[in-house]
């Protein structure tokens, strides 16, 4: 297309600003929030440093009193570009420092690259092609940037009480072609305390966030013999990428082992290895108290079993979205209390109560307390909108290959519109690393989402002689 010699020449330049954002380790930290920083000061210094970037490009900029921010060109109906540069927690595994920004073999590596900071600055640089082109646009072209994406989204429900709401728009969150429709979601916290303390179980904890599958369990226990833990642990059969290690003997009665599984999105449990469940697996094979037997099979039993809402009985599933995914994404034991929180992705075509009203019954019968963390409605743009059909196209334009929509588990800042669409980066066949280990996107790849993003934005906002 007509721009993409100029992105070429932007090449560098573009690298440069991935590595740069990447670098400010912006997880939220409200134990340190501050006026102006309502999710901590990572995320602060990431908003102001991308709004000054976009302000030195000349655009219109503006700070949303730290919720959020946006980057502007043109004037008329707004078309949103809804990026976030938040982050997950970097996990273990990393071969380079998750907040170096390291290229390694045409790869950006670093929490974020691909999940949402490379995306979201690639739309950013397609923005700048199209001003230093000349070009004019019909329409005020709004790169809004989130910084609650990753928890839930308190940055939209701010910054969209204090800005217009743009109707039409996309989010470079997710995968290409284009995602036309996302699954509900539900983050489900379901409590219980125990009036007689455990016998073994002192502690277990998994999961930092419900929407990543855990690879990480760790569980402190008494009354088994360091000795006795070291054989079981040694005849067990773990499946490949899952391992239990004996760490030591923190007390004289007291053991801490420490469970690795694989990390994933968690509207893909399928992915991963989820290292809670794994440790549960272990720790039922031990000679454990009735109460603490029962726990663990009603965990096992339920949220553990399978990856599409079996063990609750509400594995449902349609023709436009496919299967609800359920994700054990966080486990918090005591030898008193139990703690956990679900990651929910309906399908479009049922209602949260058809999810709800299931699980519900089953936890009141056990006993079981079940709050309502969050909850976003499905979304549904259709195939055949003017929207959709346009991003498709310059999507095959710039880059060759077939277009076609589709639906994912997901879910984007594409909610946030009336007609929203979630719009790359991520291209058929290639790895997903979002939420995982040397999370990386590649620079071919990045270059190539910047030309998609600018004629994607001219394709709407652009006259079809400028196009």
């Amino acid at each position: 297309m007509h721009l993409d010699p100029q992105i070429n020449l932007m090449k560098e330049d573009l690298m440069s600003a991935v590595q740069a954002c990447i670098q400010i380790k912006s997880i939220k930290d409200v134990e340190n929030a501050t006026h102006g920083a309502p999710f901590g000061p990572g995320i602060k210094e990431t908003l102001e440093w991308t709004l000054a970037l976009g302000e030195k490009f000349g655009f219109t900029v503006k700070n949303v009193e730290g919720y959020a921010g946006h980057i502007e060109m043109g004037t008329g109906e707004l078309l949103g570009i809804l990026g976030h540069i938040d982050v997950v927690p970097e996990g273990d595994g990393w071969s380079v420092p998750p907040y170096s920004g390291t290229i390694i073999d045409g790869k950006i590596l670093g929490r974020g690259a691909l999940d949402d900071k490379g995306p979201t600055i690639a739309a950013l640089f397609a923005m700048k092609a199209i001003k230093d082109a000349g070009i004019p646009l019909n329409m005020k072209v709004r790169l809004i940037l989130g910084t609650d994406e990753e928890s839930g989204w308190a940055d939209m429900d701010y910054y969209f009480n204090k800005e217009e709401t743009p109707q039409i728009g996309f989010a470079p969150d997710a995968e290409f072609p284009v995602i036309h429709a996302e699954k509900g979601g539900l983050h489900l916290e379901l409590t219980k305390s125990y009036t007689t303390p455990f016998a073994h179980l002192i502690r277990i904890q998994g999961g930092e966030r419900a929407n990543i599958v855990p690879d990480q369990c760790d569980v402190t226990l008494k009354g088994i013999s360091y000795d006795d833990l070291d054989k079981q642990l040694k005849d067990y059969s773990f499946p490949e990428g899952v391992s239990g290690t004996l760490v030591s003997q923190k007390l004289e009665h007291e053991t801490k082992l420490i469970f690795k599984g694989l990390g994933a999105h968690g509207s893909l449990p399928q992915n991963g290895k989820n290292a809670i469940l794994y440790a549960l697996e272990f720790l039922r094979t031990l000679p454990l108290s009735p109460e603490e037997q029962n726990m663990i099979k009603f965990v096992l039993a339920y949220p553990g079993t399978g990856f599409y809402g079996e063990g609750f009985g509400v594995a449902l599933s349609d023709e436009p979205s496919g299967k609800l995914s359920l994700n054990l994404g966080i486990f918090e034991m005591t030898s008193d209390s139990l703690r956990f929180v679900l990651d929910i992705r309906y399908p479009v075509t049922y209602q949260r109560n058809d999810v709800l009203d299931p699980i519900k019954t089953i936890a009141l019968n056990h006993q079981f307390e079940m709050n309502v963390l969050s909850h976003h409605n499905a979304h549904n743009v259709p195939k055949e909108s003017p929207l959709v059909q346009s991003l498709l196209k310059a999507y095959s334009d710039v880059t060759g290959l077939e277009p076609f929509a589709f639906a994912v588990g997901g879910g984007t800042y594409a909610k946030a519109l009336p007609q929203g669409v979630a719009f790359g980066p991520v291209f058929p066949g290639d790895p997903d690393g979002i939420h995982c280990p040397d999370e990386f996107i590649s620079i071919e790849k990045l270059l190539l989402t910047t030309k998609v993003y600018a004629q994607a934005i001219l394709n709407l906002a652009a006259d079809p002689e400028n196009r």
